[in-house]
């Protein structure tokens, strides 16, 4: 299969989500990154390890929302190939 390169409509909207799915990995790497010691000391705060697991957490869910836009973005593209294939001037071979 031959996929035609994306029209300039499409190259700013796959431009838009490599962006967006670029600041959400840097996000989930900030809040992974986030030093234990930054949320006080663990013997005075009782949600103490509430915050290490919101953190990892929240972490995991922006890295796959980062993933998600990349495929969200990839299947409408390809979907509107498909429709635009189906035009009436782009018919291929009639079938036997």
């Amino acid at each position: 299969m031959v996929l035609l390169p994306p029209d300039e409509s499409s190259q700013r909207t796959i431009k838009r989500s490599r962006v967006l799915s670029y600041v959400l990995v840097a996000l989930a790497a900030v809040v992974l990154s986030l030093r234990p010691d930054l949320f006080g000391d663990p013997q005075a705060q009782p949600a103490h390890a509430l915050l290490h697991v919101w953190r990892i957490v929240l972490g995991i869910v922006l890295a796959v929302a980062a993933l998600g836009v990349q495929v969200l973005v990839g299947v409408r593209w390809r979907r509107s190939l498909r429709t635009d294939s189906r035009a009436p001037g782009n018919r291929g071979p009639h079938p036997r």
